[in-house]
């Protein structure tokens, strides 16, 4: 079973934005950084990509970004294959939000490989804010179960640390 965890940070505005996007391009941890509409060679570059669009459209309170884990199971033994799942599930997000992720080697239980996903919560197309409600992120594990081959099970992480399973 693959795991997909949201991570819903109403905390830290601007300031934790740019730490997400130095924790996703940290060369010590990060394997096959990539991204879209952003400079994903550069941490502070991708701030200031998502910053900016939060700008333009005067949009830059509330949830700075969404943070989403994909965290594979057994069957993904192999790097090269968790980069290209990788790709294709931050892929979803493409067509209207800004994006960085890479990939993470890493034991943990029944995991070998995880994905880290950071999505701007603001849409580069219209301004709009992503909309990452249960239903939403049930669509999003639907589209990773297609990616993946492998059933998913969606847990929410609220700002304050609590985690609840959909």
């Amino acid at each position: 079973m693959v795991g997909v965890i949201v991570k819903r940070n109403t905390y830290g505005g601007e300031e934790y934005v740019r730490n997400a996007c130095k924790y996703i391009t940290n060369p010590n941890k990060a394997i096959a950084v990539n991204g879209y509409g952003v400079d994903y060679t550069s941490a502070e570059n991708c701030y200031k990509n998502m910053m900016a669009v939060k700008s333009y459209f005067r949009n830059t309170s509330g949830n700075p970004l969404l943070h989403i884990i994909v965290s594979y199971d057994e069957t993904v033994k192999d790097i090269k294959i968790a980069c290209e799942m990788s790709k294709k599930c931050a892929g979803y997000f493409d067509f209207k939000y800004q994006n960085i992720f890479c990939t993470h080697e890493k034991e943990h239980g029944h995991s070998k490989f995880h994905t880290h996903i950071l999505v701007n919560s603001v849409a580069y197309t219209d301004g709009k804010l992503i909309n990452s409600w249960i239903r939403n992120m049930n669509d999003f594990c639907g589209y990773v179960e297609m990616v993946t081959g492998r059933p998913t099970r969606l847990y929410i992480k609220n700002g304050a640390g609590e985690f609840r399973e959909s």
